[in-house]
């Protein structure tokens, strides 16, 4: 009695690019709720004067150019947020970007000190990009688990 040889249908180059499409997906999500996240850490007498600044936070893929975004604080500047964005594979990493491209932006997060950036006395800093991140962590498993794969 002789044995049918037994033939694989290998799908490996499929499934792994299945899962990366999943994982940018996911990173995309975190992303957009990071953002979110970072929008409500900034308030009136907390980086908030006009508005300019929350409104100008906003998710992007790897080649956005967020210097175009700058623009005088004012109350009519435009919402950048609310696009669900992928992440993308580069380099054997995943990368979606979360910022602002306000010239003053990374003055309110990080602060200053001594009058750098034409601005004086001390300031510690909002680090509401930061703070969004640190949120959206907890909330992985949840955003994960929306985006099974095998659907």
């Amino acid at each position: 009695m002789s044995k049918k040889p037994y033939r694989l249908n290998w799908k490996g180059n499929e499934v792994i690019k299945a899962t990366e499409d999943q994982i940018c997906e996911i990173l995309g999500e975190a992303a957009l709720f990071a953002e979110g996240e970072s929008k409500k850490d900034l308030k009136k007498g907390r980086g908030v004067r006009t508005g300019t600044l929350r409104r100008s936070i906003h998710a992007a893929s790897p080649d956005y150019k967020f210097s175009q975004d700058n623009v005088d604080p004012d109350n009519e500047s435009p919402e950048r947020g609310g696009s669900l964005v992928r992440a993308k594979l580069i380099g054997g990493k995943f990368v979606v970007l979360l910022g602002s491209g306000l010239s003053y932006a990374m003055a309110i997060h990080q602060g200053w000190s001594g009058g750098s950036n034409g601005l004086k006395g001390t300031f510690a800093g909002y680090h509401y990009l930061v703070n969004g991140v640190d949120k959206t962590m907890s909330k992985m498993s949840q955003i994960v688990a929306r985006h099974q794969v095998g659907k």
